[in-house]
């Protein structure tokens, strides 16, 4: 009887349960509330009007559909065509509201959606990088990332364009890491389809698929990173070998990319060639300009930024990357090179970029949190001392020293970094945490040294293994409670999600709003549940009042019914149009009237 087939065979049906609880798990979790009415200003206001704007010409990407003023096609906030993003992650959130209507849900559900596959897809990256325990734990942490969540409820300065590049560009890796193990040219092109869908998604940030086919292929020319494999039997035999990647691959690759591009790039440049070109520009001078005052300096993603993408575990987190940096140079091998290649391809461009911008390094979570997840299944797998010296000095590390958010102020000692690193003068727990880790790790590997040949240090390295996993688990437990208190937050607009829908009813076609609403970004509450073009009168972004009234005779002029609508409660000289009143929760009801702007007012 074998025995180890069955072994196997159940150890199988073990991970395969755990991982569909995770992604059931992580599923039901994101979409509690995700239809939640409030449709944030940045960025989710902008593609949720283009996204509904689409459902009427699907070819055709247009901010205010009916522009009743002059606009400047170079200005994305009042544009009508609107370039400012690519086609794909808008045409999915299109789709979605053919199915499901024009709602918050339907605008949300393609990344809720997403985040399940990406959470699929890095478990099957991480398993065959590494072992099927380091998929799981991957899977886990980037299943229930609360920066991820707040994306995906709309939150954060990203919503469904940045899950959808996280999306493609794992996809695309997938592809390209297939490609690699088979050396099969299909999984090549399927790559460089998935990295130009990627690309259709935002933009060139896609091309770290190119880059990283690049790296091993320049890495695999010196050094030998593959090794030898077996088949997925329960025998264990017929050893194979990797196959090698050739230039001609990666060629391949990009030309498959190219070709996904192109008929979009074309159709720009025939039918929009000036809000394009423009556009594509923009994309550009954030290498070397100051875009929408995203400028900042070198440190500010690395102290910053990305500890919102990893809170509580930010620094054992690194501190697992840096290791892992240590191991590849020692021992040359693919699973280590392809994610670091990943995670450092994405950090470092954008370290060096004049603008930076929030989420452009979430592509990064992936392999960032496959490598801490290997550190932690390698120091079980393999009883190893270091690979146990390393997680539990990051556990001991973070538990110590506590991190937070907090600006230094007046100290001497470091005037200086404040003028080459501000961020990490402001969020010097970071390299605090490091350096404790450096000491605990110096101390672990100075008891390996003292014990290692007594029977004592089997018990040794258990306890902290051990240890190590406790305080792992109680952060795991934070981490998911922060994902929960996302969801939980439910955020209203119902004053706009119920006047919307009478407006769209009763108003003409050519209706015309200016909004004295002067929450940032109310207009595009308006705009995508009434269906009209909706103008702010002001907000604190705007350097003065709009002047509506003299606006309102050029919308006129344009053949539109300039409308005034007031959530104020102040009875302007106007004909009053439409009034009611909305139950907005904790029993309060919020007025709002429609003022039609006569020409001779």
């Amino acid at each position: 009887m074998n025995f180890a087939g069955v072994s196997l065979k159940s150890e199988s049906t073990r991970i395969k349960i755990i991982l569909f609880c995770i992604l059931i798990a992580s599923g039901a979790l994101v979409l509690r509330n995700v239809g939640h009415s409030g449709i944030t200003y940045w960025d989710e206001g902008f593609h949720a009007v283009v996204a509904r704007n689409l459902t009427k010409h699907p070819l055709k990407f247009t901010l205010y559909d009916q522009p009743w003023l002059p606009y400047d096609y170079k200005g994305w906030g009042e544009n009508h065509i609107w370039l400012h993003k690519p086609p794909v992650a808008m045409w999915t959130i299109w789709l979605s509201h053919l199915f499901f209507g024009i709602n918050t849900f339907a605008l949300r559900l393609p990344s809720a959606f997403s985040l399940v596959i990406t959470t699929w897809l890095t478990f099957r990256i991480a398993a065959d990088l590494f072992d099927k325990r380091t998929g799981l734990i991957a899977a886990f942490l980037i299943g229930f990332n609360p920066f991820l969540f707040e994306s995906i409820h709309g939150y954060r300065y990203s919503d469904h364009i940045d899950i959808a590049l996280l999306l493609w560009v794992q996809v695309s890796c997938w592809f390209l890491l297939r490609a690699i193990r088979t050396g099969k040219p299909r999984n090549y092109i399927l790559s460089g389809v998935t990295m130009g869908i990627a690309y259709l998604s935002k933009s060139y940030l896609a091309l770290i698929t190119f880059g990283i086919a690049l790296v091993v292929w320049c890495i695999a020319r010196g050094k030998q990173i593959y090794r030898k494999r077996y088949p997925s039997d329960d025998t264990g035999q017929n050893e194979t070998t990797e196959a090698k990647i050739h230039l001609s691959d990666i060629g391949l690759q990009l030309l498959a990319a190219i070709a996904t591009v192109a008929p979009w790039v074309i159709y720009c440049l025939i039918y929009y060639r000036k809000e394009f070109l423009w556009e594509h520009k923009r994309v550009l001078d954030h290498l070397n300009t100051d875009v929408e005052s995203w400028g900042a300096s070198w440190d500010r993603p690395l102290f910053d930024y990305m500890p919102l993408f990893y809170p509580l575990f930010y620094a054992a987190l690194v501190a697992a990357v840096l290791c892992l940096l240590v191991v590849m140079f020692r021992r040359w091998r693919l699973a280590e090179l392809f994610v670091l290649a990943w995670s450092i391809g994405v950090i470092i461009p954008h370290t060096l970029a004049e603008t930076k911008t929030p989420s452009a390094t979430m592509i990064a979570v992936p392999p960032l949190l496959i490598c801490l997840a290997a550190v932690i299944s390698r120091a079980w797998q393999r009883r190893d001392w270091v690979y146990t010296a390393i997680w539990a000095a990051g556990m001991f590390a973070i538990t110590i020293i506590s991190g937070g958010r907090t600006l230094v102020k007046s100290r001497d000692q470091f005037d200086g970094l404040k003028k080459i690193a501000p961020f990490i003068q402001t969020n010097f727990w970071i390299v605090e945490q490091l350096i404790g880790f450096g000491v605990l790790l110096a101390i672990f590997a100075g008891v390996y040294m003292l014990v290692r040949q007594r029977n004592l240090q089997r018990w040794i390295w258990l306890g902290l293994r051990t240890i190590a996993l406790v305080i792992a688990l109680f952060y795991a437990g934070h981490y998911v409670h922060a994902a929960y208190k996302v969801t939980e937050r439910n955020y209203k607009t119902s004053l706009y999600e119920t006047s919307g829908q009478r407006l769209q009813r009763e108003m003409p076609e050519n209706a015309c709003f200016f909004l004295d609403d002067e929450r940032v970004g109310a207009h595009f509450d308006l705009m995508y549940y009434a269906d009209r073009s909706t103008y702010q009168i002001y907000n604190k972004h705007m350097k003065k009042p709009r002047d509506f009234k003299n606006q309102a005779k050029k919308a006129r002029e344009a053949g539109a019914i300039p409308y005034l609508f007031s959530v104020k409660g102040i009875m302007y000289d106007y004909p009053l149009f439409i009034e009611g009143e909305v139950d907005i929760g904790n029993g309060k009801m919020q007025r709002y009237r429609v003022f039609e702007i006569t020409e001779s007012q």
